[in-house]
């Protein structure tokens, strides 16, 4: 038996810039008439994936900060995934256990904001932002601001110093095994996981939950902090802005959405449905 595995990016792929999915609901209706699992991998926090998955009716893992936390819910029935080992330990945070699989975000914050000190680095983050300031940039209510605070393996700045400026703080956050990745918004500071670990790591699940299924995964993002991820499935869809795609794939499978955020996502994801 084959079963399609999306698992897909947010902002500016299933949600729109003003944070609505409304034209993604068709292909999100025909998706759970088939049983094909939804995962989002995204650069929000677990709170606010939750909140999303909530909202829903989803019971199907998240991933968060660009993969450095991974999240099961109580409701996928795989207790067995969920096992401590001698690098990763499980933690329960609201009916889900998550694995926090990147570096602290204290270890981001000390040596990032060690560098500014010290060297005059122009930049500003979450961290330095209050949940009105957040929703202000962001274009997200207070509350979702809140939310949108509460992260655990990465720190998203707008850089406002020089080019050559950044690529010395750059070389500075790698010595100290921090990667920087481009967003749609925001350069996330981060460690060494990605998303296209968060898939794969969705993928065991779900091969270790129904074993005699032969899962395709599909997935769909619009930046470069999507492109691992991208490259890791066996479906790539890339969501193109207003502009034109911002990624380029290098397999012969990629799929290039006709339309920006969710309607190409809905588009697209008929299109798989239609011939698979």
């Amino acid at each position: 038996m084959k079963k399609l595995l999306i698992v897909t990016d947010l902002d500016a792929t299933f949600i729109d810039d003003d944070y609505q999915y409304a034209d993604a609901v068709e292909a999100l209706l025909v998706l759970s008439a088939h049983g094909f699992p939804l995962v989002f991998n995204s650069s929000k926090t677990f709170s606010e994936l939750k909140a999303l998955a909530d909202q829903l009716k989803l019971h199907t893992p998240v991933i968060a900060e660009n993969g450095g936390i991974i999240a099961v819910p109580d409701s996928f029935s795989l207790p067995e995934a969920c096992i401590d080992s001698e690098h990763y330990r499980w933690e329960r945070r609201d009916n889900y256990q998550t694995l926090i699989t990147g570096l602290s975000r204290e270890h981001i914050l000390q040596h990032a904001h060690a560098a500014r000190t010290k060297l005059g680095y122009r930049f500003s983050g979450f961290d330095d932002w209050s949940a009105e300031e957040v929703a202000t940039r962001t274009g997200l209510s207070q509350a979702e601001a809140s939310m949108a605070k509460q992260r655990y393996v990465s720190e998203p700045i707008i850089w406002q110093d020089t080019e050559q400026r950044w690529n010395d703080f750059h070389a500075a956050m790698q010595s100290q095994g921090i990667r920087a990745l481009r967003g749609g918004r925001f350069i996330h500071l981060m460690g060494q996981a990605d998303k296209a670990d968060g898939l794969q790591a969705v993928r065991e699940l779900y091969s270790q939950k129904e074993p005699e299924t032969q899962w395709i995964t599909v997935a769909l993002g619009d930046s470069p902090n999507d492109q691992s991820m991208l490259e890791a499935a066996d479906i790539p869809v890339v969501i193109p802005h207003a502009e034109g795609p911002r990624l380029q794939i290098g397999t012969g499978n990629v799929i290039y959405a006709k339309y920006p955020a969710s309607k190409g996502w809905n588009d697209a994801i008929l299109g798989i449905l239609s011939s698979f």
